[in-house]
């Protein structure tokens, strides 16, 4: 998947695309397998592979982590400081 937008590839399918749409469809209390289970149908995700590429993205990025199983967005948001 390719990591930035480009002229053959649109925003929605590159994988900042895939992670704000994962970002988008998080809730509170979701573990990866919920929140897997309510975005996988989205046309741009398709794949686990997609979707598990984006969550590892968002996580080294720090705008997601897990405690104690489930997804957290961290308090400062991936925010420097």
């Amino acid at each position: 998947m390719t990591f930035l937008p480009t002229k053959y590839v649109p925003l929605d399918a590159s994988m900042i695309g895939v992670a704000s749409i994962i970002m988008g469809g998080l809730k509170s209390n979701d573990t990866v397998s919920t929140l897997w289970d309510r975005v996988r149908l989205h046309p741009q995700i398709r794949t686990f592979d997609r979707y598990a590429e984006a969550l590892t993205f968002l996580f080294a990025a720090n705008l997601i982590d897990v405690r104690n199983g489930i997804l957290i967005q961290p308090a400062g948001g991936g925010k420097a400081a």
